[in-house]
This record gives structure tokens, C-alpha cells and sequence, in this order.
């Protein structure tokens, strides 16, 4: 896959629907096991279900990083974003 600096609008169109599914599949998981938490009467499966919380909130904080930076090349490919000025 090239870097995002290569993507073309339509491939950053593509990979920003890529990590929203992606996204949400997590957010699912992290419901899931929730209410594994909530609802378990075993303190092993209620360990397990916190661990694979605190992992899937991982992966969605990482998906949420490239999301932000898709949307951000994104806009500079599109010429929405300002250049920066630098103070003189």
C-alpha cells in the first residue's frame, strides 16, 4: 500500500472508508465486551473481557490517528488546507 503521500483523492477516499469500517468493527468488539464484563459470572472470562477492551480501545486509538491523518491529506489534496506561515 503506498504512503499516503502517494494516495490519490479517490485512494484517500477508499482508505478513510477502509478505517471507518474498521473503526466500527471495533467499536462492536469493545460493546462486546462490555457487557461480557457486565454479565459474566466467571472472574476469569470477566479479566478477559476487560483485556480484550483495553485492546480494542488500543487499535481504535491507532485507527483514529490514521483516520486524522487520511482527512488531513485529504484536505491538502483537495486544496482546502492553508500553508503555514512562518513568523519572520
Amino acid at each position: 500500500m503506498p504512503s499516503l503521500d502517494q494516495m490519490s483523492e479517490p485512494e484517500l477516499i477508499a482508505e478513510l472508508h477502509r478505517v471507518a469500517a474498521a473503526c466500527e468493527r471495533l467499536n462492536q468488539e469493545v460493546a462486546r465486551a462490555i457487557e461480557r464484563q457486565r454479565f459474566s459470572r466467571d472472574a476469569q472470562e470477566v479479566a478477559r473481557a476487560a483485556q480484550d477492551e483495553q485492546a480494542a480501545l488500543a487499535a481504535m486509538n491507532r485507527l483514529m490517528d490514521r483516520r486524522r491523518a487520511v482527512e488531513g491529506h485529504l484536505m491538502r489534496v483537495r486544496g482546502q488546507l492553508r500553508p503555514l506561515k512562518q513568523d519572520e
